[in-house]
């Protein structure tokens, strides 16, 4: 195995070395006295002076390096271009031979139609705007801020360094040309601690002249906010306080490679640096969840924040205080590996066998290990609960609290595991569940098998043959973590029983990315799915109902969801219990990516029949079961055969067929992506996104997603389980329309036909938990809600998450990130050429299997036109630098790097585009099929979730993301196999953000506890501005929903009954959630439902056959006439459009008499 960790090590140097400097290259020379060339070449070559120190021969100092730079004072920002002039012509980055470029024509077309589509673009600019670097100076000092404690004898000992740089006249065939020679910089200044303790505020500096460098260390001395004695809040300063002088001489006044540390030394040689002020918990007492961040990241504290650099400091000791503290110019930090893996004394893995607990091994129902499990749990907690007492009285209350949740999770997981064993049909379906997904996991394992038509046998063959899943074969499949196992104990009674209390409680899966969350939750889809056959074999119809926030994962899941339902019809087939009716799934998406109607899908159809460029709304790229090609075949077939594989027309619709004839499914596949065919067939589990639930409003037909007929009864069980993944997207805007939905969605979803009204259960996942009970509240209506796994003590162990480590106990590799702040740069765009060219260079020198983590450069962009700024720098400038690379390493063409695959991934590609960038992204280095494998990946938020893939290892951040939960999401999905290949994520801060500079500053602390960093959600589904844009889109959701035939088709005349049903309805939710807003409410419903009896509207919406007629719904941001805006409503079809929206009119006002006087 190649050692991935060494290499990431030495791409991190790489980039050192090209951002900060000093990067000695080439043979030793001695510059003491006159140097001599005979020619050009022999000038050019790589050379180091005879003590090892850099010589810089093409670029003076200030091209060269643009980080860990003090200039003179008083030295304005240059634009790059000017900077530039100063260079020799030889140097220019536009000087490329053609014959050189390390881009091709090819590769610049497909860049420039790339750059088209993001130009072409509506998507807004970013909202976190450049400052102008008109008025703005250069750093001249690097500074960092700290609490020290101060003896009798202390001394606040600081050490500098740097290096500064000095011409040398070199002779090339008689010419004069110049080198640059580095001199290193390094000198140490004392300050006496009782001085620093004499005065409320002290300034003391010890100016010091280095070969021309006027350098000077500051320090600040103030009180310490707790008014201890002898404890101060310091500030160190290393300033260059130079003069500042044009033409070459102005390259030679500079602190380049600047930094610094500081240590309190006494005579006891104790630590006497205390944590940061800022970190501590005064103030916090009344706040719940700080006290529990605080409990959760005590042993992560932070010691300094950084002015103009990056605080980092040495491991704390035992009493919480650190020795030294230090300015970084280019900070790196390594965060923890977390696993879910849980290791028993012998070192064997705590994992419980799929088929055992699916009865498939003769005397063994697998209860032993699920008992092993909740036993081993409950331990934990008694150790834990007994560590209460060595903590620090502070956090009493906040361990006790956590503790007493995790007592909860391990009485239910108990109540599971009695449930089960009390319970036979129950325990029927939990074997039946666990045989699914076993089968799922089995059967979907391996790759694409590709089809090839054989002319002799007039029909395909496939690469490889079809293979009956093995239950048995595998020892890395079929195994449940043990987070998995207890999730789905702690879940299935509430599941399965409508009629106990916990059946309105909220499950929070809060656990990495990479964990195994979607297996969990769809362990206990399929259980309920079992459970509700097995009551009533005759109850089909839609009973999951699973949501995501963005298309890229709700197709991606899509497979892997059908997957698990082929399993379950597969058993559905041997058990006649379950019933006649099929197992089947759905995707219940926009039109932009499936077809809505039979119709348009049979068109679609035919289009991929006659062209292998035109777009396949169909989702399915492969048969969930057996792995077999699905879609456009573009091989050689005899005329007349259809060129698509699997989908056929049939009955006025397009079905799905396994194309081999050996598959299990070779006569249909129980998927349905076509809104017609999921309305009639209503399939037992449906993918949709939470936009598409506006659609409501819109499609009366929607209701038989929910078990009503046409005449508003109900013909069977609503949806009893509703998934929803990735919660901590659902937020803000969005969130506020998601939350006034959910009450319509979650009465559809209500059984009322017994005693007790029983409403689903609904299930989360998230990344982020900050606020989660108030927004799981907002959102949903309810009070209890339970986060699993609940937290420990402390950060690295929940046991079913920890922190990896060693058998030393040392922790593991993790993701290291890698802050680059360059105000030197001029630009973010410099610092992206140089920081991209670094990176994509740096792995040319390794073998092809060491190149593989590292090769792919995935870059997310917050916003489209950072990544169109991207795209330009891809065509020019950043092989420009590859070039410059190339010539100041000495090295040959065959050692550049040059771009032959870029890869675009945002939200503007088509959906059935997106599995075939996700197969680009997968291709290795080891050259498969003469394949190869990406460049460089330009990435939007739609990487956030669901691109799971090992190989990448290498990111790059542009900017930082708005929010933290994005940055963690981003920045996970590299350095997935982090015990083989861990991640490198390299964040780039603009110089002109302020928001960018202050997260550069506090780089370890904004990293080490980088869960506590993220930001609380707001979610206001009742605010004015929701009710006004969406109160109408409900009520008539709802009508159209539960009205009979003739409310569904028109809205006249009103549905008084109905109405006054939705008010009682939401009334004492908005008094659970806001009780506020009551009144307001009360008056805005009122008013909608005073225009929707005045206006006496026939129809609902807009049709072809009533052009003139004005509905009472029209679709929101089409334009409207006056008379329109005044009789209907402007209705959203999706809930992401929901901020306001301005419009341009002509009006014919000024035609009217005295229009112009009284204008």
């Amino acid at each position: 195995m190649s050692n991935h960790r060494a290499n990431r090590d030495k791409i991190i140097q790489v980039l050192r070395e090209e951002l900060v400097g000093p990067s000695p290259q080439g043979e030793h020379t001695d510059c003491s006295g006159e140097v001599n060339f005979q020619s050009d070449q022999e000038f050019y070559r790589p050379w180091r002076q005879e003590n090892g120190e850099e010589i810089l021969q093409r670029d003076p100092p200030l091209i060269r390096y643009g980080v860990g730079v003090l200039y003179p004072l008083g030295i304005k920002c240059e634009n790059e271009d000017s900077q530039a002039d100063q260079v020799n012509n030889e140097n220019k980055l536009e000087e490329l031979d053609e014959s050189e470029v390390a881009i091709t024509e090819e590769v610049s077309q497909s860049l420039e139609e790339l750059k088209k589509g993001i130009i072409d673009s509506r998507e807004p600019d970013s909202d976190d705007f450049d400052l102008s670097t008109a008025n703005a100076y250069l750093p001249s000092s690097m500074g960092v801020s700290f609490l020290g404690e101060f003896n009798q004898d202390s001394v606040l000992l600081i050490k500098a360094w740097g290096g500064y740089y000095r011409p040398k006249i070199v002779k090339v065939s008689g010419n004069e040309r110049t080198w640059w020679l580095r001199k290193p910089v390094e000198f140490t200044v004392e300050f006496d601690g009782n001085k620093l303790c004499q005065k409320k505020e002290n300034r003391l500096s010890k100016p010091g002249k280095i070969n021309g460098l006027n350098l000077s260390v500051e320090v600040f001395s103030r009180p310490d906010p707790d008014k201890r004695e002898r404890v101060r809040l310091i500030t160190v300063c290393l300033v260059n306080r130079s003069s500042s002088s044009g033409g070459s001489g102005r390259h030679e006044i500079n602190l380049f490679q600047a930094g610094f540390e500081a240590t309190i030394v006494s005579q006891k040689g104790e630590a006497h640096i205390l944590p940061y002020p800022g970190q501590r918990l005064s103030g916090i007492e009344d706040d719940e969840e700080e006290q529990s961040l605080a409990l959760f990241y005590r042993q992560m504290k932070t010691y300094g924040v950084g002015h103009g650099c990056a605080a980092n400091w040495d491991e704390q000791a035992s009493n919480d205080r650190v020795k030294t503290i230090k300015g970084e110019c280019l900070p790196t930090f390594e965060t923890p590996s977390i696993t879910p893996d849980i290791k028993r004394e012998d070192g064997s893995s705590l994992e419980v066998s799929m088929a055992t607990l699916a009865g498939l091994v003769e005397g063994d129902d697998g209860f032993a290990a699920l008992q092993e499990v909740v036993e081993r749990y409950e331990n934990w907690l008694g150790v834990k609960r007994n560590e209460i007492a060595t903590l620090e009285e502070q956090y009493h209350d906040a361990a006790q609290h956590h503790m007493d949740e995790c007592e909860r999770a391990a009485q239910r997981m108990r109540d599971g595991l009695n449930y089960l064993q009390n319970y036979p049909r129950a325990k029927k379906a939990f074997q039946l569940a666990n045989h699914a997904i076993l089968l799922q996991q089995i059967s979907s394992r391996g790759g694409l098998r590709r089809a090839n038509f054989d002319k002799k046998a007039i029909d395909f063959k496939f690469s490889e043959p079809y293979q009956a899943p093995n239950l048995l074969a595998g020892e890395n499949r079929g195994k449940w973590r043990a987070f998995q196992i207890a999730f789905l104990l702690m879940s299935v009674e509430s599941t399965a029983q409508g009629n106990i209390p916990e059946r309105e409680t909220v499950e929070l899966i809060w656990f990495p990315t990479g964990g195994g969350k979607t297996e969990a939750y769809l362990g206990l889809s399929a259980f309920a799915l079992f459970m509700r056959r097995l009551n009533n074999k005759e109850d089909a119809g839609v009973h999951v109902l699973m949501r995501y926030t963005l298309r890229l994962l709700t197709a991606q899941q899509f497979q892997r969801a059908s997957a698990l339902l082929c399993a379950m019809e597969y058993l559905r087939r041997q058990h006649p219990e379950l019933g006649r009716e099929p197992f089947s799934i759905g995707i219940w998406l926009g039109s932009t990516t499936t077809p809505n109607m039979r119709k348009d899908a049979i068109y679609s159809l035919n289009q991929l029949q006659k062209s292998s460029s035109a777009e396949n709304p169909f989702i399915i790229g492969k048969c969930p079961w057996c792995n077999a090609q699905m879609g456009r075949y573009d091989g050689q077939l005899l005329k007349r055969m259809p060129k698509v594989l699997g989908y056929q027309q049939s009955a006025g619709t397009v079905i799905f067929k396994c194309p081999d004839q050996a598959c299990e499914f070779k006569n249909g596949l129980p998927i349905y992506v076509i809104d017609e065919d999921i309305y009639e067939y209503r399939p037992s589990l449906v993918i949709g996104t939470v936009d598409k639930f506006a659609q409501l409003a819109w499609k009366p037909e929607a209701r038989a997603l929910f078990g009503i007929d046409s005449d508003g009864q109900r013909q069977s069980s609503p949806p009893g389980l509703i998934i929803q993944d990735e919660l901590h997207l659902i937020s803000g805007p969005l969130g506020s329309v998601v939350g006034l939905y959910e009450t319509v969605i979650e009465e559809l979803c209500t059984d009322r036909r017994g005693e007790q009204a029983i409403k689903p259960k609904i299930v989360c996942s998230t990344a982020t938990i900050r606020r989660y009970a108030e927004q799981v509240k907002a959102l949903y209506g309810r009070e209890d809600v339970v986060l699993f796994p609940p937290p420990g003590l402390e950060a690295s162990d929940s046991f079913f998450s920890r922190y990896a480590r060693n058998e030393d106990g040392t922790l593991q590799r993790g993701r290291i990130y890698a802050g680059v702040h360059g105000p030197g740069l001029s630009s973010l765009l410099t610092a992206q050429v140089r920081t991209s060219a670094a990176l994509l260079q740096a792995p040319v020198p390794l073998t092809s299997e060491e190149q593989d983590p590292w090769w792919t450069l995935l870059m997310f962009f917050n916003n489209l036109r950072e990544l169109g700024f991207t795209l330009s720098l891809l065509q020019s400038d950043i092989p420009g630098y590859f070039k410059v690379i190339q010539n100041r390493l000495g090295w040959d063409r065959q050692q550049t790097r040059r771009i032959w695959q870029p890869l675009e991934l945002t939200g503007r590609i088509r959906s059935d585009q997106v599995p075939e960038a996700i197969a680009k992204l997968e291709i290795k280095c080891d050259n498969t099929n003469n394949q190869k494998p990406i460049d460089v990946c330009l990435a939007s938020n739609i990487i956030e979730v669901g691109v799971d893939i090992d190989r990448l290892s290498l990111m790059a951040v542009v900017g930082q993301p708005k929010t933290t939960s994005q940055y963690i999401q981003v920045t996970g999905r590299v350095g997935r196999r982090w015990w083989e290949r861990p991640g490198l994520v390299v964040t780039l801060y603009s110089p002109t953000r302020p928001r960018d500079r202050s997260h550069f500053e506090k780089f370890r602390s904004y990293h080490e506890r980088l869960y506590a960093q993220v930001e609380p959600t707001s979610v206001t589904p009742f605010s004015p501005p929701v009710l006004d844009r969406a109160l109408h889109a409900i009520m008539g959701a709802y009508v159209r929903q539960t009205g009979d035939g003739q409310i569904a088709k028109s809205p006249d005349p009103y549905p008084d009954n109905l109405i006054e049903q939705l008010r009682e309805i939401l009334i004492p939710r908005i008094e659970a959630i806001d009780p506020d807003e009551v009144e307001n409410f009360q008056q805005v419903f009122d008013k909608r439902a005073s225009e929707w009896q005045r206006w006496q509207r026939t129809r609902w919406q807009k049709t072809s056959q009533t052009v003139d007629d004005i509905p009472l719904l029209r679709v929101a941001g089409d334009y409207a006439s006056p008379e329109s805006q005044r009789l209907s409503w402007a209705t959203p079809t999706s809930m992401r459009n929901v901020d306001a929206e301005c419009q341009a009119e002509i009006t014919q006002l000024y035609l009217l008499e005295g229009g112009a006087e009284d204008a």
